[in-house]
């Protein structure tokens, strides 16, 4: 079994790091956006620690064996030769799913491979052609890159798989789409592979509510972190900020509650208790500001906001947190 990873930071460094932490028998490539990243963790290793509220671990050190190592996504042309990958995982944010990175990933991918992407907000996975088996995952694992060779794992969590109803809209309403016996029977080596590496994997009939869940915490919790410069449980420190949270969390409800999207009366307390157990964590957002990177507001927030304009629903608060973050980002472009 082949399984490629494109995307090197935390998320991608968490997969990667576990899957050669657990002796896995699979042969593992890591794509880097760069090459001296590559030639680091093949050279130095790759250093992965467990900082959670329920664990702590020392930092353990892992030599990638010469069926798991990390090349860069520009020495693709000299691996043409190499057997294809049966699973990909696209661990990139969402901002850099581009026609040029798609196009890198299908050197590594054939009929059989399936693709699976990892990302927030609401997908634009148009850009890919229709012969590639294109699967949308959601986790909730939290991570943290420490450093080029060395990430974090900062949050205990879930990921699931599933099939997306709508690849390039916004507007939703079409019934799930589940995966047949024959398709959980192609991917499930690759289920059997994380679930051995420590992950809680499963599939899901339903990704699109899956997606919507996950989309509703990020719209919360990543702008207001980036905007207060705070960690994700200081959110809770007062009734100011738990009235601002409440704001964006109704006026989200209110537009999926228009399109149809099935909601919850428990993703609230979802949502706190989120901000409680990464409550020493920095959100991807506060991170990407911090480091003068450009954020995925356009995908969170700005999909609520899209959404609001297609059923009619005013959206002012996410209006409000998409300028602001867009504002540091031009800010610290400068």
């Amino acid at each position: 079994m082949i399984i490629d990873i494109f995307g090197a930071g935390a998320i991608g460094l968490l997969f990667y790091s576990k899957l050669i932490s657990s002796h896995s028998s699979a042969t593992i490539h890591l794509w880097t956006r760069i090459s001296e990243q590559a030639s680091l963790i093949n050279e130095k290793g790759i250093t992965i620690q467990t900082s959670t509220i329920e664990q702590q671990s020392e930092p353990q050190l892992l030599f990638p064996s010469t069926t798991q190592r990390a090349y860069a996504i520009d020495q693709l042309n000299d691996y043409s030769n190499v057997t294809k990958a049966d699973y990909i995982l696209v661990t990139v944010k969402q901002k850099d799913i581009t026609a040029d990175l798609v196009s890198n990933i299908q050197q590594r991918a054939d009929r059989h491979t399936r693709i699976i992407c990892l990302q927030n907000g609401v997908r634009t996975d148009m850009l890919w052609t229709s012969p590639w088996q294109v699967y949308a995952a959601i986790t909730t694992e939290g991570a943290k890159r420490v450093s080029t060779n060395a990430v974090n794992h900062t949050g205990i969590g879930k990921t699931v798989i599933g099939s997306l109803t709508n690849l390039s809209s916004t507007r939703v309403g079409n019934m799930p789409k589940s995966i047949d016996k024959e398709e959980q029977l192609r991917i499930q080596p690759l289920l059997n592979e994380l679930e051995q590496a420590g992950f809680d994997i499963a599939l899901s009939n339903n990704i699109d509510k899956d997606i919507y869940r996950k989309l509703i915490i990020n719209a919360i919790i990543n702008p207001l972190t980036a905007i207060w410069r705070i960690m994700n449980g200081e959110l809770l420190v007062s009734q100011q900020r738990l009235f601002v949270m409440q704001q964006l969390y109704n006026e989200v409800i209110e537009v999926y509650q228009a399109a149809g999207i099935e909601v919850s009366s428990l993703w609230w307390e979802e949502i706190v208790e989120v901000c409680r157990t990464t409550s020493t964590n920095t959100s991807s957002m506060l991170a990407d500001v911090l480091q003068g990177k450009t954020t995925e507001i356009q995908w969170i927030n700005g999909s609520i906001i899209q959404m609001g304009q297609d059923y009619g629903i005013p959206t002012p608060a996410n209006y409000w947190v998409y300028h602001l973050v867009e504002a540091m980002n031009r800010q610290e472009d400068h």
